[in-house]
């Protein structure tokens, strides 16, 4: 950083936003016209109890827009496309992280990008990487009931992953109407009549699944444990490629089994009890 001035100094403040990133953008702007580097960046809701002086950022989309245009145009489309995926990640301090990086890429350029261990960057390439992990891995766990002619799922992911798994099932399931309830970060992507929305939801009631899903969870579950070899088994390297934090909403190996799914018996054969 030698050889530039700095853009903002520390301040004894927390800014509190909506929890958008237009509101966090907006933080971007106050702190870039105010001069001062925020002691921390917290969400409305999760505002601490605090001896620091609190300031309320209200979201403002034309400032929103302003930050949101100038990054491509002083930094890089790259630094862009780290803010939005960072931002959708569970990165601790995420927000100021974030600010630190932009305030220094404002005055270095597009190519602190590519210094790859620094101390503004590391934090938010680990981040990114750990998202889009956890997207792939998401988009083969993810296990669909049907109910009522429509697929439902859930997950609990650790990162806001919806927004980069949709494209993937909006194309492999365009003939359908489906939905994935994110447990973690109570949202919603729903698709029908051929488009795709995220929507903010505390909270969903999955309705009964029918005798014919009840029978093909059975279905699915025997011929899951028939093509295991038991002489074979490795614990360790099927949690390697398939982490256990994934296993609740997976039927095959959550061990949950529907009361009104047909009954496995030992020797393989399957009987109704519906």
């Amino acid at each position: 950083m030698s050889g530039f001035k700095p853009l903002t100094v520390p301040a004894d403040v927390i800014y509190t936003y909506d929890g958008s990133f237009d509101g966090f953008l907006c933080c971007v702007f106050e702190s870039v016209y105010t001069g001062e580097l925020p002691f921390s960046i917290r969400r409305e809701e999760d505002s601490p109890m605090t001896l620091y002086d609190v300031r309320s950022i209200v979201t403002d989309s034309a400032k929103a827009e302003r930050v949101r245009a100038s990054i491509p145009l002083k930094i890089s489309e790259r630094a862009l496309e780290l803010v939005i995926t960072v931002f959708c990640s569970c990165l601790a301090e995420k927000e100021l992280r974030i600010l630190e990086f932009l305030l220094r890429a404002y005055r270095e350029g597009g190519k602190l990008c590519f210094k790859l261990g620094d101390a503004a960057v590391a934090p938010l390439l680990s981040a990114e990487k750990h998202l889009l992990r956890e997207a792939h891995h998401l988009k083969g766990f993810i296990r669909f009931a049907d109910v009522g002619g429509a697929l439902v799922a859930a997950i609990t992911p650790k990162n806001y992953v919806l927004p980069f798994i949709s494209q993937h099932f909006v194309l492999r399931y365009s003939n359908e109407q489906f939905m994935i309830f994110d447990k973690t970060n109570k949202s919603a992507l729903v698709y029908q009549n051929g488009r795709a929305e995220i929507l903010q939801i505390d909270h969903v009631a999955f309705p009964e699944i029918s005798e014919s899903e009840a029978r093909y969870q059975a279905l699915w579950k025997q011929f899951y444990n028939t093509v295991s070899i038991e002489s074979r088994e490795n614990p360790r390297c099927r949690m390697t490629h398939m982490p256990k934090r994934y296993w609740e909403n997976m039927l095959e190996v959550s061990g949950l089994v529907h009361p009104a799914a047909e009954r496995i018996l030992p020797g393989g054969q399957i009987v109704s009890v519906l």
